[in-house]
Order: structure tokens, then sequence, then C-alpha cells
């Protein structure tokens, strides 16, 4: 095999596909969409709301204006309290019948009923034209809960507020290892293997798809005999994956400095920075982890794509490539769901066999970095099985590729390819 003419192919591939505009699209469209896992969830923790007028109608509680007091303190949002009601039962039902009405006419926007439980000691229920917003309905439910639970501790000698802290509290987790102590263990191995997931996910589905459809072009036109006349198989087929490869390099890169400057400037000068104050980007930028990174994604993304130009040698249409994209990538999806059990088993024997296993080992061995850190040995073992299992779908690929070459009309079957490697 000659270097030099995997290394025009490479080139040829590499330009080709920089060039095209899903290229672009999808350098740009990937980050969009990792993004919307940092701003959704805080667009969901916010109200969203000019003011919310509304209405504490306390039927025989008499803990109304505590509640009141305790409302006019929430920071979330513009809340005002329009008027505090006591009620008795018997007034109860006009009041709110009142109230509804002035609900509808949007003169009101909600009112707050409490009243006397035996089990509770006050029930809370809000009444409004819209009860959606988890953020208001849990800061009415805390106003509540505080008022109940100091009505229920008053004379105990009980501070609420300590009772309070320790019904919220949560152990903290912090990991020990040769480094040191370092805490926020799950939510980098979480986050990172996620981020790597959905990388993998809609570059293959993007990539492989344009390398299968690239081969089928190529196979149905007088093209690609001109190619194979100068070059071999094997060189070809190994000349397009390095070509793909090194544009999903540049892709990366292009990533990973787009992800550096939102995190570094973008983030703190817009709402979400306070939500994220605490959170320490060095965290997720550390330099081993980006490494480890870097290597199972790319290594990870040419073995999915050597998958798919195998599987794409096979076909002779667009349409039958499509027929067979869901499995080509089974075992990806396969593979996510072992690193949830990896992440909180990252020890057993289970996990260290899956994340040996090459179509795992890219999802699986990150989790396991994060999570608990293998030794060296067992990380390098999988990313060289890895690669051993990747060079070897590049021959098979290429042998599929020289026998299927001239092949028209319904694709060959399975056994029809294992005869065609065998005999190869």
């Amino acid at each position: 095999m000659s270097a030099t003419q995997v290394i025009n192919i490479a080139r040829r591939e590499f330009i080709a596909k920089v060039r095209s505009k899903w290229f672009i699209i999808g350098t740009l469209l990937v980050p969009f969409f990792m993004s919307m896992w940092v701003f959704i969830p805080n667009l969901l923790a916010r109200a969203d709301v000019e003011q919310l007028r509304i209405v504490v109608a306390d039927v025989g509680t008499g803990s109304g204006s505590q509640i009141a007091d305790r409302l006019r303190e929430i920071d979330d949002f513009t809340l005002e309290i329009t008027a505090v009601r006591s009620l008795t039962k018997s007034q109860a039902a006009v009041a709110r019948t009142s109230l509804q009405q002035q609900i509808v006419d949007e003169s009101l926007d909600g009112y707050l009923l409490l009243e006397p439980d035996d089990e509770l000691g006050i029930r809370g229920r809000y009444y409004a034209r819209a009860t959606g917003n988890i953020v208001i309905i849990s800061a009415l439910e805390r106003a509540v809960r505080r008022v109940a639970l100091e009505d229920y501790l008053q004379g105990s000698g009980l501070q609420s507020e300590r009772v309070n802290a320790l019904v919220s509290w949560d152990l903290e987790a912090i990991t020990v290892s040769a480094e040191g102590e370092e805490e926020g263990g799950f939510r980098r191995a979480y986050m990172s293997t996620v981020v790597l997931a959905m990388l993998l996910y809609m570059t293959v589905l993007i990539g492989g798809q344009q390398m299968g459809n690239s081969i089928i072009e190529e196979k149905s036109t007088r093209l690609i005999e001109l190619i194979l006349g100068a070059v071999t198989s094997t060189e070809f087929i190994s000349g397009k994956i390095l070509g793909v490869l090194a544009a999903s390099l540049l892709q990366l890169a292009i990533w990973v400095l787009l992800s550096v400057l939102v995190g570094l400037f973008v983030l703190p000068a817009l709402a979400v920075g306070a939500a994220m104050q605490g959170t320490d980007l060095m965290e997720f930028l550390d330099p081993t982890l980006l490494f480890y990174f870097a290597v199972l994604y790319l290594l990870g993304y040419t073995f999915y794509s050597v998958i798919y130009a195998a599987a794409a040698s096979t076909c002779t249409s667009s349409e039958e490539l499509q027929q067979i994209a869901f499995p080509l990538v089974m075992p990806m999806v396969l593979s996510l769901m072992f690193v949830f059990y990896a992440i909180t088993n990252p020890a057993t024997l289970a996990t260290r066999l899956i994340s040996l296993f090459p179509p795992t080992t890219p999802l699986v061995m990150l989790a396991r970095i994060n999570v608990l850190r293998p030794p060296l040995w067992e990380i390098w073992l999988g990313i060289l099985l890895l690669l051993a299992a990747t060079v070897a779908l590049v021959w098979v690929a290429a042998k599929m590729f020289r026998f299927t070459l001239l092949m028209s009309g319904k694709r060959p079957s399975l056994s029809a390819v294992v005869r065609l490697i065998r005999a190869a």
C-alpha cells in the first residue's frame, strides 16, 4: 500500500468534505444543539412573568398574613399580594366564585387557598389561569411549607431554619485518587459522557451518511473505475477514512474553541451566568480529560465511519443505505445504555469487560476515566483494541468494496458478503 496514494486520496476527501455545505451546517448546528443542554434548563428555571397578582384566601388557618409575608420575600419573580382575606367555611364558596371571575376577567392572576389539615396543619391550593410554571408553584409551596413548619415547631424549642436545612441537606461526594481529592465527580462524568455521546451520535449520522452516499455515488459512476485503475481498494478506502478523520479533527477543534469562548465570555454575560456561579469551568477542561476525550472521540468516530463505509460498499443506492442505517448505530445506542451502569458501578468486572469491547469503548471507557480512573494499562489496552478493530474493519471494508464494486441490482446478502471476505 502506497502512503503517497493514501495521502492524495485523503487530501481530496478532506477538501471535498470541508467545502461542502453540510460540513459548515454541521459545524454550526452541533454546538447549537449542545448549548441547549445549558440554556433550556435555565430557561425552564425562570418564571418570566412581569408581575404576578394573587390573593391569599385563608379559610380558618390563621396563618394567611404570615404566608403573605413569606410570599413577599420571593425574589425569583415580581409578586404582588393584592389582598389577604380571612374567611369562614360558609364565606369560602362565595369568595371563591368572586375570585374565579376576577381571574377570568384578567384583573387577577390567581389566588392561594389555605385550609386546615389534620396531617399537614396547613394545606395550600393554587388557582390560576396558568399553573404550568414550576418556578412559581415551587416558590408558593416553599412559603406555605415554611409557615406550616414554624407553626408545628412553635413552643418546641426547635429552630425551623435548622429543620429546613436538615430536610434539604445533600450528602457531598468527593472522589479520592492519587491526584488528591476532587468534588463533583458524578456531574463531570455525566456531562462529559453525554457530550461525547451526542457528538458521536450526531457526527456519525451526518459524517457516516455522507461517506456512505459518497461511496455509493462513486460506485454508480465511471469515476471510481478510473480511480481504482491507479490505486488499490485498500488505498482508496484508507484515504477516504483518513480524509474524513482529518475533517472531523478540524471540526472537533472548532467545537472545543467555541466551547471555551462561550464558557469564558458568553455565559457570564447572560442570565445563565448567575445560575452557573460556583461551577469551575476548568473542571470540564481538565487537560487529561480533554486528551482522552479527543482520542476516544476520534477513534470512535473512525470506527463507526468505517462501519458505514463497509455497509455502503454493499449498497447500490442511498435508499438501501438508509434502510440499514439504524442497525449500524445500534452498538453506539447500546453503549450509551451501558454508560449509566458504568458510572454507578465503575469497578465491576462487567464494566471492565464492556469498556474493553471496541464498539462500547469510546463511551464506557470515558465514563470510567471520569468516575474511577482505571489503571493506565487498562485505558491504553482499550484504546489499542479499538484501534486494532478499526484497522481490521478498514481491511474488511476494502475487500468488500473490491468485490462489490461491479455489483448492481439487489444488495448482496450477509452470507454472500462473508463468502466474499473469506475468498479475499
